[in-house]
């Protein structure tokens, strides 16, 4: 039977510039040009003629449709294809949301505005989808996943995956470790917990990593605990690993029996508890002051001299014309009780440039009006006063060697033996100081007479009460010198006796942790301490014997750069003293990364996004803290991560091929 055509129309095949037109009648031979199927062609000159009628025919048009029916794919095929291409163009968008996403939360910027159009996230997505076309199309899309709920998935997992290279450390490292946790407020009033950890590395190099910020239900030190239990639960980190814990000296912390250091000893009693060294060094700065009176009133004397200079634009103006006619460049820096390193500068600008101060504050009394006025005539009867820049020389000798220890124990790399022999160094420099008061108040005496100030006199005295002298005249000075000389003994005298009350090593956690050092410095080995540590082996006194014998140190700093410039075949030789070494090592003597971690919080938790959820707070925190670590997570991960996660968007993006 003879093949039906189902091309085209006939009608049109010869002669005609038209294109045939699709028809269903005919048959394949009736209409075939005999010329190229049965006869043959002979008329050669007309060749190209012949050749271009027969490709305009059905017979050809028809051949043709049937050729290339047999070569395309089926239907089903051809739309699996499409799919395939969607998909990938979805992909490319997607990744695209991921890396701004990751832009925004790395630098700390805010990821919605006023309104969510307006936001930071939707502008920079819009600029973006000028250069990548497959954005473009999918901003358009329905289901575009920018939406506030898989804005905070995705924080999340950004979070989840930079939490797993930081346990993933601590497992490939030791395994011990430490924590630290301090708590601040932020704008908004909400108390957060800044958790942190500590661990060595197999270099034997420390590491401190911020790990979140959470909100307890109270300030208490039984909540406080369960929150630091349960963060490390979420990890997967065992409280047997746990080697040490570091936080502030409040009751709730500190407590002996319901202190949140003390219910976690209750689980973990290896865990020793350490009262972080800076903390401590400040409050031995608050105390020393508070202990003299006179001290404390010309300290708060430059405190309120800051508070006007950073309020008043008009004192600023006027200072500065002051200072420009000196040709001194220098500012009044205010005190802070948060900035623990702020005490010297402030009373150091006050000092040196104390004419300057004079000039404006007489100035900025007779050219204003009002409580500026009244404050400013206030501050200049005072430094006016010979005594008060006695007492702020008094005072600064003793800041300058207690800032100095509180920037020493500020390091990620302090130790607790580095801080003892820190704080037992600065406590023989207190002690030489005083000795230098004749010499301090003779320099002031001078400085008092060329600037034209009262002279330092006695103030005025009072007997005191007979119970107190009972029959015996009361104790009258001579001299100025001889009455401020005391003052001075008790400023240095309250400093030394609070390093010694603050830095106790007769408490449990500095004495066992002096323990442990004592065998590694001495190379005996105590029983007690050895069984009480799992880690620690019986071949450890033969070790530490060997090591003691080979290698002369006098502190844990010298032991650790032994070890670290062995060989690898020499090093395996001590591994119980390695042990022993990063024992010492873990504990920290600090709690510096959480205090900067409240730095973060301030950049991101403003009035502007007071609003913001825990848990976004926390995600948003951990990326920009931990830019490094965020910079090297890889998207298309992320991006599988997140399509595996229902079945629309498997569908929508085929996460398998990320």
């Amino acid at each position: 039977m003879a093949e039906k055509i189902i091309g085209v129309d006939p009608g049109g095949g010869r002669g005609g510039h038209v294109p045939p037109k699709i028809w269903s009648g005919g048959t394949l031979i009736s209409m075939s040009p005999p010329k190229f199927i049965n006869d043959g062609m002979k008329n050669w000159k007309k060749a190209l003629e012949k050749f271009a009628d027969h490709e305009r025919s059905s017979c050809h048009l028809h051949a043709v449709l049937q050729h290339s029916q047999h070569k395309s794919a089926p239907v089903c095929a051809q739309l699996s294809q499409q799919l395939a291409q969607d998909q990938q163009e979805c992909r490319r968008a997607f990744v695209a949301v991921l890396s701004t996403m990751r832009y925004l939360a790395r630098q700390g910027i805010a990821l919605r505005g006023h309104s969510s159009d307006a936001g930071n996230y939707q502008q920079l997505l819009s600029l973006r989808s000028e250069d990548v076309p497959e954005l473009r199309m999918w901003l358009g899309r329905t289901t575009n996943f920018t939406a506030p709920d898989c804005q905070n998935e995705i924080l999340d997992m950004f979070t989840a995956a930079i939490q797993a290279k930081i346990v993933s450390a601590i497992n490939e490292a030791s395994g011990c470790y430490a924590v630290i946790v301090d708590g601040t407020q932020d704008c908004s009033g909400t108390e957060q917990e800044s958790v942190c950890l500590r661990y060595v590395d197999n270099d034997l190099v420390v590491h401190e990593e911020f790990v979140g910020l959470y909100e307890p239900p109270d300030t208490t030190g039984a909540s406080i605990s369960r929150l630091i239990l349960d963060v490390l639960c979420r990890l997967s980190l065992s409280t047997e690993s746990l080697r040490a814990q570091t936080y502030d000296g409040a009751a709730n912390m500190s407590g002996a029996y319901k202190g949140c250091q003390a219910i976690i000893s209750q689980q973990q009693p290896l865990a020793l508890y350490v009262h972080f060294g800076a903390h401590c060094a400040n409050l031995v700065a608050q105390h020393a002051v508070s202990a003299c009176g006179l001290i404390r009133d010309a300290v708060s004397y430059v405190q309120d001299l800051g508070v006007l200079y950073s309020r008043s634009l008009k004192y600023r103006s006027i200072f500065s014309t002051v200072v420009d006619n000196t040709c001194t460049s220098a500012t009044i820096k205010p005190m802070c009780q948060t900035r623990w390193l702020c005490r010297v500068s402030a009373i150091q600008s006050v000092l040196s440039q104390y004419a300057a101060v004079l000039s404006s504050l007489h100035e900025l009394t007779n050219c204003s009006s009002g409580d500026v006025a009244t404050k400013a005539s206030g501050l200049l009867d005072r430094f006016q006063q010979g005594r008060t820049m006695l007492l702020l020389r008094m005072a600064l000798p003793v800041f300058e060697r207690l800032e100095q220890l509180n920037a020493s124990l500020q390091s990620v790399r302090a130790t607790v033996s580095g801080m003892c022999l820190a704080v037992a160094a600065q406590k023989l420099e207190l002690s030489r100081l005083r000795g230098n008061f004749g010499e301090l108040y003779k320099d002031c005496a001078e400085a008092v007479s060329k600037l034209g100030l009262e002279d330092i006199q006695l103030p005025r005295q009072r007997c005191p009460p007979r119970r107190f002298s009972g029959p015996a005249q009361a104790c009258n000075w001579q001299d100025p010198e001889g009455f401020y000389r005391p003052k001075f003994f008790e400023l240095v005298d309250s400093a030394l006796q609070q390093l010694d009350e603050r830095f106790d090593t007769t408490t449990e956690g500095l004495s066992r942790y002096l323990a442990l050092e004592n065998m590694l410095l001495t190379g005996v080995v105590d029983n007690a301490v050895l069984d009480s540590y799992p880690e620690l082996e019986s071949s450890l006194p033969v070790q530490l014997t060997m090591f003691k014998t080979s290698y002369q140190y006098g502190d844990l700093s010298s032991a650790v750069t032994h070890l670290k410039k062995m060989a690898k075949e020499v090093r395996s030789l001590f591994p119980q003293v390695e042990k022993l070494i990063r024992l010492l090592l873990v504990v920290p003597a600090t709690s510096c990364t959480a205090e900067r971690s409240f730095s973060a919080l301030r950049r991101l938790k403003t009035w502007l996004r007071s609003t913001m959820t825990q848990s976004r707070l926390n995600a948003i925190a951990l990326c920009h803290v931990h830019q490094e670590v965020f910079d090297s997570l890889n998207l298309t991960d992320i991006a599988s991560q997140f399509a595996g996660r229902s079945v629309i968007r498997r569908n929508i993006f085929d996460g398998t091929n990320f």
